[in-house]
């Protein structure tokens, strides 16, 4: 008898047979995980669910009557920031995409129509990814709750940023723009402060160094020397495309942030880009100073808060093996 707690899913669509055929197929044991999932054709209904059930994914369509995959998204994680949010659409266009990717973080996005085996590995590589980062996240409440003195948890205060493209004065440009504090910064924080009731993350000056290469070859050897925090790298390079860098990159530094910047990217690679380089998120040429900043501002501090977790969590790990070794 099969004992294991399901897996809860949550499946938002305004077209009723996608729900049940969604529902049906995750449905049919197979794989490591079981799922229990609840289907909405209305999203407002969905997002008043969401505050009594605790759920581990949620899909959603994108073009949906009233509220949108992304309005949705972004209201959902207000309910329940821990939850995997992926996108199941037939339609969009590459600025919503954009947006989705940087405003919602999706882990992932699949396309209408999809293959079953690729639907039931998304949401289990969800699953599992996201069930290392709660668990430390809760682990480490736990030391906050408890009010016991944090050592130091970050050894350098200065995040490592590097930069790969192989137009050097797109290189020069964009390091200018992360180590150069404007007027126009002070600007835009004020005025992000004024219509959002509160201040997002910004980049501070002096906790940033940048390093910038043409190559992405020697972006890998730079990789082997140096931890980064963030890497933010071209989609069309000589050697390999920026995707294939990422990826390679996450193999060697997986807690590294993966942004990626093109002016010449189609939106089929940059799905790509989100499904198989887990991306953070993507800047478009010719960008916004200020877009850029505030987005790498964001990875940055989503890095801290996710090492910080790590580290606390580390210490009630140990804490509990010590406790069962005496």
């Amino acid at each position: 008898m099969n004992t294991q707690v399901p897996q809860q899913v949550l499946v938002v669509d305004d077209e009723p047979n996608i729900v049940s055929s969604v529902r049906r197929e995750l449905m049919t044991a197979s794989g490591r995980y079981r799922y229990a999932v609840e289907g909405f054709s209305d999203p407002v209904q969905a997002l008043e669910r969401a505050k009594t059930q605790h759920f581990d994914v949620v899909i959603s369509d994108f073009r949906m009557p009233g509220m949108d995959g992304m309005e949705f998204l972004k209201a959902f994680a207000q309910i329940q920031p821990d939850c995997a949010r992926m996108v199941l659409s037939g339609q969009t266009d590459m600025a919503t995409l954009v947006k989705m990717v940087n405003e919602t973080h999706i882990y992932r996005f699949i396309p209408k129509p999809w293959h079953d085996y690729y639907l039931k590995g998304s949401v289990a590589q969800a699953i599992q990814y996201n069930s290392v980062l709660l668990e430390n996240k809760q682990l480490a409440q736990v030391v906050r709750d408890l009010k016991i003195p944090i050592p130091s948890l970050i050894d350098n205060n200065i995040d490592q940023i590097l930069l790969v493209d192989d137009d050097p004065n797109i290189l020069g440009s964009m390091s200018r723009v992360l180590t150069h504090h404007s007027r126009m910064d002070e600007l835009y924080s004020a005025i992000r402060a004024e219509v959002a009731s509160r201040s997002g993350p910004v980049l501070e000056e002096g906790k940033i160094s940048v390093q910038v290469t043409p190559s992405a070859l020697h972006a890998l050897k730079m990789a082997d020397a140096i931890s980064y925090s963030c890497i933010i790298a071209d989609f069309k390079m000589p050697e390999m495309n920026g995707v294939d860098l990422l990826q390679k990159f996450m193999d060697k530094q997986p807690d590294c942030i993966r942004i990626l910047v093109s002016g010449v990217i189609s939106q089929e690679e940059l799905v790509y880009a989100v499904d198989s380089a887990y991306i953070f998120g993507f800047i478009a040429k010719p960008w916004q100073d200020f877009e850029l900043k505030s987005l790498l501002a964001q990875a940055l501090a989503y890095r801290r808060m996710l090492a910080e977790n790590l580290k606390l969590a580390e210490m009630v790990r140990q804490a509990r093996r010590n406790a069962a070794d005496s």
